[in-house]
């Protein structure tokens, strides 16, 4: 995974005041958390200064909490002991959701990640074909203007 850094463990910020922000995992452990010499600052007050932990192993990648204080929860569950990741978990650290993507894992492809050459390993690729349009017959004729009824005049 070195040779690509493409392939590294990705967090991605879904919703708070980073929204859209990206970070890779790396090899050595990160901390997550509000202040600026952390390794992923994320500008949330809710965190703590230093919040939680990712650090990717020869197993893959591991979550922990650092004693927060408002805790850390991966899938709405609050964990107390380092969790493995697994591709597309929602982490949730103050009013911070990071989404996990894993693309040596992943079973599809995020948008924007291209590979030098096209796509690799895509057997599936098929072109998108317009979808048809139904072309009018002469059944669908267009309704009549109505007729206005013949003004009756009492003499």
């Amino acid at each position: 995974m070195q040779e690509h850094p493409e392939l590294m463990p990705l967090l991605t910020v879904a919703a708070g005041p980073m929204r859209g922000a990206s970070f890779r995992v790396r090899p050595q452990p990160q901390v997550i958390g509000r202040a600026p010499t952390a390794d992923i600052a994320v500008a949330d007050a809710h965190l703590s200064r230093r919040h939680a932990e990712v650090r990717l192993t020869d197993d893959g990648v591991l979550l922990a909490d650092l004693g927060s204080t408002n805790g850390t929860w991966l899938n709405d569950r609050r964990i107390t002991d380092a969790e493995p990741l697994t591709d597309g978990d929602v982490i949730r650290l103050g009013r911070t959701e990071l989404r996990y993507f894993d693309p040596g894992l992943a079973t599809t492809d995020p948008v924007g990640l291209r590979f030098a050459g096209g796509s690799v390993g895509r057997r599936d690729h098929r072109p998108t074909l317009p979808l048809p349009s139904r072309v009018p017959g002469p059944t669908d004729a267009l309704p009549a203007a109505p007729v206005p009824a013949p003004s009756v005049v009492d003499a």
